[in-house]
């Protein structure tokens, strides 16, 4: 069967089309040709100046990410025919919010950068060096162990693509890694760090870097691990751990979000005055919360009942 690929196409070496444009190769494509043997093919048969990365083939090494009809994948595990059946198409582009040096291939030098951030290796004290690892406590890393490195889920993060300094989900579940580690000896540093601006808080919770990871790492999943172990660790001085309280307080006091009053406990009161003009534009758009005229809900106590019962449980666990 003969497909048409649409490949993204950029040399800014190149006088006569500094400037992206798209090429199109046809490829005849057999049954359980990968994305990436397609790519192959057109290098060697059609254009030798393709230019993309590609090393072990086994979706192991995640040199060959890249943006397959809008969403990140491993060319080398994305088989062609169903792809092209599902979606109607091949378009083929470098990953995104990573700058382009030529065609599929992406400056990674910012994702090393913000892994060396996060300090990826265990930094154990005398006390904790010879913490023995259980199996349980295996369990809690093991996703985050799983990372190839590929940066698709900071090519589908919401949160990077507005924000270059936002240390990614990718640094963030290599961050619980360590974190997370019996044997880290430094944990509450590290969490002290990642709560700082432009880290763990800033996560929107989009949920695309765990639904484009192609190993099941989960980066979600990892993050909100980092954030429940720094506000038990009693760093609390941040808008992301404020907010994580205000919105708790108001289920328990209401049963419902107060998102009004809780702009106000997120932010303190004199930066919330600075958030005036953004709020008369949500008014505007009719997206301005207002506060409720009766704000409890019917049964309310059922749902401080839940919380009491949360509380003495906790309490039991510190007590073992």
């Amino acid at each position: 069967m003969k497909i048409q690929f649409r490949i993204r196409r950029y040399n800014p070496n190149d006088r006569n089309a500094p400037e992206p444009y798209y090429q199109a190769y046809t490829v005849e494509v057999a049954l359980g040709m990968t994305v990436l043997e397609a790519l192959l093919k057109i290098s060697e048969e059609q254009d030798s100046t393709l230019s993309f990365r590609k090393s072990c083939r086994s979706a192991i090494c995640g040199s060959c990410a890249m943006t397959v009809n809008g969403f990140s994948r491993l060319a080398c595990n994305l088989q062609v025919l169903p792809e092209f059946q599902k979606m109607g198409g091949m378009t083929i582009e470098p990953l995104a919010n990573h700058r382009a040096v030529k065609d599929l291939v992406v400056d990674m030098t910012p994702f090393w950068n913000k892994m060396e951030k996060v300090n990826p290796f265990l930094m154990p004290t005398e006390k904790t060096a010879s913490n023995a690892v259980s199996a349980e406590d295996e369990e809690l890393i093991d996703q985050s162990q799983k990372c190839i490195m590929c940066a698709c889920c900071n090519a589908e993060c919401n949160a990077l693509e507005i924000d270059e300094r936002f240390v990614a989900p990718a640094a963030l579940a290599k961050a619980w890694r360590f974190v997370g580690d019996v044997r880290e000896g430094h944990g509450v540093k590290r969490l002290e760090r990642l709560s700082e601006e432009h880290g763990m808080w800033d996560c929107v919770r989009c949920v695309h870097c765990t639904q484009y990871c192609p190993k099941g790492v989960a980066p979600l999943k990892q993050i909100e691990r980092l954030r429940s172990a720094a506000m038990k660790a009693g760093i609390l001085d941040n808008p992301g751990a404020k907010h994580v309280e205000a919105m708790a307080e108001s289920v328990e006091k209401f049963g419902r979000l107060d998102e009004a009053a809780m702009t106000f406990k997120t932010l303190g009161f004199l930066k919330s005055l600075g958030k005036i003009p953004l709020g008369i534009r949500m008014e505007l758009h009719g997206k301005m919360p207002h506060p409720y005229i009766v704000p409890q809900i019917e049964g309310i106590e059922e749902v401080r009942e839940i919380y009491r019962e949360a509380a003495a449980r906790e309490k039991e666990k510190k007590k073992e």
